[in-house]
């Protein structure tokens, strides 16, 4: 796999599940630093961009992306490569983007590859307006549940459940979702609650909310995995 550094795809449109659905792909064009994230505050996991990195904008959105960061994983280190981003969109209103980060090195070809593959990897979403704890909890709830009906993974999509509607979401929130290979789910909201779900499964439940088969959107799955090839 190389992950190419000139080219991604952002999403909009209107979703067909609750704040996760389908969209419409919009190309971007690479964007100044100056108004990127800042990754540094990923909730203890120290995720920065590293040195000299290049930023790449999504369409329809103030965000910016590092194509690189560095982040720490467990007690490791780790250098992870932009594989793509998206924004969502529901009806008018921006909701949030994401980017998808995986651990440089590592052969990755597809959407099916970066789903299951058990290395460090992470979803970075930037919320681009208020959304309510529920809310973000039955969109989640809902979207795995396209893929893993019940009672699959009924413990942790409780233990989620639980965790996210404690607390609402506002404009400029960020959430890191990372894969700790070997051990799960981390989840990140920053500055307001952190969960780990020790289930290496259900770890990829999560990434198929966005590239399974069943996914909330096909745009957003190649918005994804743009910089794959």
């Amino acid at each position: 796999m190389t992950l190419t550094k000139l080219k991604l795809l952002a999403v909009t449109g209107v979703g067909c599940v609750a704040l996760l659905g389908a969209a419409y792909l919009v190309p971007t064009t690479p964007a100044a630093p100056a108004a990127a994230p800042d990754p540094s505050a990923g909730a203890g996991n120290a995720n920065a961009p590293v040195d000299r990195v290049e930023y790449v904008g999504v369409g329809g959105s103030d965000t910016k992306y590092p194509t690189q960061i560095e982040s720490k994983v467990g007690d490791k280190q780790v250098k992870l490569a932009l594989t793509g981003a998206a924004l969502r969109k529901k009806v008018i209103v921006n909701v949030y983007t994401v980017a998808s980060y995986a651990e440089e090195g590592v052969a990755l070809n597809s959407a099916d590859d970066l789903a299951g593959k058990d290395c460090v990897k992470q979803l970075h979403l930037v919320m681009a307006t208020n959304v309510s704890g529920k809310q973000m909890a039955d969109a989640f709830t809902d979207a795995i549940r396209q893929n893993y009906p019940k009672p699959a993974f009924d413990t942790e999509v409780a233990t989620l459940n639980q965790k996210l509607r404690a607390m609402d979401l506002a404009k400029g929130d960020q959430v890191w979702i990372t894969n700790v290979p070997g051990k799960g789910l981390q989840i990140d909201v920053v500055g307001k609650v952190s969960v780990a779900i020790d289930t290496p499964a259900f770890s990829k439940a999560m990434w198929d909310v966005y590239l399974g088969k069943r996914n909330i959107g096909e745009p957003i799955k190649a918005g994804l995995v743009s910089r794959l090839k």
